[in-house]
């Protein structure tokens, strides 16, 4: 580590590619992230066993994808498919977001995923500097519960402005509960993968305003098994989002084909299914057009065994549920 953390501070390399079962992984990705330089390099994490944990720890610590030390093709294939020269994100195209935070690695991963999303980025460590920071109604604020007196600033802050309030899974409901009346707040995930930021304070963005899909879309994530439709070689991804009729697979391999194979674990079930999809859209890796998701590709689910499409429609309608929202 020390090797490559010598060689990084005086090169820019298209990617960086670690094996986790090295000591200091973490600390070393996430000291790579506090680098301006780096801020964009892709980072992929080798693993012996690729698992939904393996991906949640990879994107904790600002890693992009993750692949099975075992897969050669597959890490190749995703160096293969990333851009020669970055493009830098457009700072405050999207307003200024207040990341409040007194933990430094959470604000660094949390403050690279709005910055690729167009966000210009200002941190708060303290009740007093969000204090500050919100009198000027920044676009958004992203608080975490860790720090002391930010659920009480966000109590009093304006309806103007957008925030999220990132809390223990286990304390959403009542804390959800104690901010009713914040008609802009919303208590999301704080152990979620970071990207999910994005997604809610879009939602956030939209308020009121109609929803024309016929379901809702909804962040899950889990692991996914893909390859292109008739291909024997598979590859590993993480779902993003969900709704009744397609997800967003999150990966640096973004499949040529345009009809694909996957197989997931729903929500609410211990099976998975098998669907066969259409691929609607792709996103490369970069901040390219200010995506609102991270880099992989939309599926249309077009085809599934009767008891596949049964058991993804259920898991899915349980779910949403589960969240207080209609299918």
């Amino acid at each position: 580590m020390a090797a490559a953390k010598e060689f990084l501070e005086h090169a820019q390399p298209q990617a960086v590619v670690v094996d986790v079962q090295q000591e200091g992984t973490e600390t070393f990705c996430l000291n790579l992230r506090a680098q301006t330089n780096h801020a964009l390099t892709p980072i992929v994490a080798m693993v012996d066993h690729v698992s939904d944990l393996a991906f949640a720890g990879t994107f904790s610590w600002g890693g992009d994808d993750v692949v099975a030390a075992s897969k050669t093709q597959a890490l190749v294939g995703r160096l293969r498919r990333l851009p020669q020269e970055l493009a830098i994100p457009e700072s405050g195209r999207r307003g200024v977001a207040v990341v409040a935070d007194p933990d430094r690695d959470r604000r660094l991963v949390r403050a690279r995923v709005l910055r690729n999303a167009g966000y210009q980025v200002q941190f708060a460590v303290s009740a007093d500097d969000l204090q500050r920071a919100s009198t000027d109604s920044p676009a958004l604020l992203v608080v975490d519960e860790e720090l002391d007196g930010g659920l009480g600033v966000l109590a009093s802050a304006n309806d103007t402005t957008s925030a999220l309030y990132l809390a223990a899974p286990r304390r959403i409901g009542a804390l959800a509960s104690e901010l009713q009346n914040c008609k802009t707040t919303l208590v999301a995930d704080g152990f979620a993968p970071p990207e999910n930021i994005v997604f809610l304070a879009n939602e956030l963005s939209r308020g009121g305003s109609s929803d024309k899909r016929s379901s809702k879309r909804l962040l899950y994530g889990t692991r996914v098994v893909f390859r292109g439709e008739g291909r024997e070689e598979e590859d590993f991804g993480y779902s993003y989002n969900i709704s009744e009729g397609g997800l967003y697979v999150r990966t640096l391999a973004v499949p040529d084909d345009d009809r694909v194979w996957l197989e997931l674990r729903p929500p609410r079930s211990d099976r998975l299914v098998r669907l066969e999809g259409e691929v609607v859209w792709r996103r490369p890796f970069g901040p390219l057009g200010f995506a609102t998701v991270p880099p992989g590709f939309g599926v249309r689910i077009v085809d599934a065994t009767a008891s596949s499409r049964a058991l993804w429609e259920s898991g899915y309608a349980a779910f949403a549920a589960a969240l207080g929202l209609a299918a």
